[in-house]
């Protein structure tokens, strides 16, 4: 299936793609998953890529390609789902990333800098609240919690 035929096939479900992912073959930046339902509109996960069209649509772990193959075994697909069987209606927006540069450690820090901004901004507003920061797990949770967590005030 090719990528217009994916993303027509995700529309028919109630998911909007930009149409950047058929102009272009590499797009780098950052990729935000909205749900929407009347004036709500929820971001409820950012991610990064030097490729979003595969990251999105690609056969391996792309996002769109699991949940039109009923692979629900990663959160974004599973969000999807969710949001779809709630009526929502879930579009995907697209934030380009100057990736051109002299050192390649440069241009992947200002890549993942860009997602951690929009995560925090988001998250400053109560969204994107189940993401956590990649190489975090169950012990840095439990961790911050016994020592760091503030209670209600």
């Amino acid at each position: 299936m090719t990528n217009k035929e994916k993303i027509n096939k995700a529309r028919e479900k109630g998911i909007y793609l930009p149409n950047e992912l058929l102009d272009k073959e590499n797009i780098v930046g950052i990729y935000k998953f909205f749900k929407i339902k009347e004036n709500e509109e929820y971001c409820f996960y950012i991610g990064k890529s030097t490729s979003i069209a595969f990251r999105l649509l690609g056969a391996s772990n792309g996002h769109i390609y699991m949940f039109l193959n009923n692979d629900f075994s990663k959160i974004v697909p599973l969000k999807i789902n969710e949001y779809l069987n709630e009526g929502y209606k879930i579009k995907v927006e697209i934030l380009e990333i100057d990736y051109n540069d002299t050192s390649f450690s440069r241009a992947a820090h200002r890549l993942a800098l860009a997602e951690l901004q929009e995560i925090v901004k988001y998250q400053k507003k109560g969204q994107c609240e189940f993401q956590t920061p990649e190489g975090v797990g169950t012990y840095e949770e439990k961790f911050w919690e016994e020592n760091y967590k503030k209670e209600n005030c």
